[in-house]
């Protein structure tokens, strides 16, 4: 049975274009090799960390919502915790329509 997951993730802030461009398409691909299709997707911006990941007080925030079976997002886990470029991360199952925008997306850094 397919659910709505909801995955937040908070990447390196200087990373240059090519290496975020990079992760995309990784993260992009192992969607794809696992047929699973990403329902929406926002780019939060750089904001400030409350404390330091890895000596960053910075953090660059993506958000991806997708629908997939229960087995997915501990793989999808896996695949982030050996990502360098991601310094942490958070999967949840959502409540939200698939294509439903999130209220961060108005919001100002």
């Amino acid at each position: 049975m397919s659910n709505i997951y909801e995955t937040t993730m908070i990447v390196k802030p200087d990373l240059s274009n090519d290496q975020v461009k990079n992760l995309t398409n990784s993260l992009e691909g192992f969607f794809n090799e696992s047929s699973i299709v990403i329902g929406y997707k926002e780019d939060w911006g750089i904001k400030n960390l409350k404390f330091s990941i890895n000596k960053y007080s910075k953090g660059s925030f993506k958000f991806i919502r997708f629908k997939a079976d229960s087995y997915f997002p501990k793989k999808l886990d896996n695949f982030l915790k050996f990502n360098s470029d991601c310094l942490r991360f958070l999967t949840i199952k959502s409540n939200n329509e698939l294509e439903e925008a999130t209220p961060q997306i108005n919001k100002d850094n």
